[in-house]
């Protein structure tokens, strides 16, 4: 946010941000992330389901009580998050029921989803798939 151009939004600034961990996140980078709410503190932690907002993309993981950090990518600009399953370019890519923070091209019955990037080039599972977010969309398949 611009502070100069709108004052009301001081205390505020761009790129990543660092909370403490409400889980293990020890590993998880280049996994999404979700905030919660822990006794009225942010903190990180996977997602549980397809539908939760999990925008940020781990960057350093650490042990339940320690900060770690994490960053929003931006639409005009792609980013990398690890795939579980397969992709191809121009698939569109939402949680992973299966393993938490990964994206998956959900399956065409799979049901209530969000699709939060698309794939930018052929991905198989365990790989940092190159993509750009675009979500979240809701969608039922």
């Amino acid at each position: 946010m611009n502070i100069i151009l709108n004052s009301g939004q001081s205390n505020t600034r761009q790129g990543d941000i660092n909370l403490p961990a409400s889980v293990d996140l020890t590993g998880k980078e280049n996994l999404l992330w979700k905030i919660v709410n822990n006794n009225g503190v942010a903190n990180f932690a996977l997602p549980t389901t397809v539908l939760d907002m999990a925008p940020w993309i781990g960057a350093s993981g650490d042990v339940a009580g320690n900060n770690v950090a994490a960053e929003v990518p931006r639409a005009d600009g792609n980013c990398r998050v690890l795939l579980d399953g397969t992709c191809s370019p121009g698939d569109m890519l939402s949680l992973s029921p299966t393993n938490w923070g990964r994206l998956v091209k959900p399956a065409v019955s799979s049901g209530a989803t969000n699709y939060w990037a698309i794939a930018e080039e052929v991905g198989v599972a365990g790989q940092r798939v190159l993509c750009r977010f675009v979500g979240p969309i809701a969608v039922t398949l």
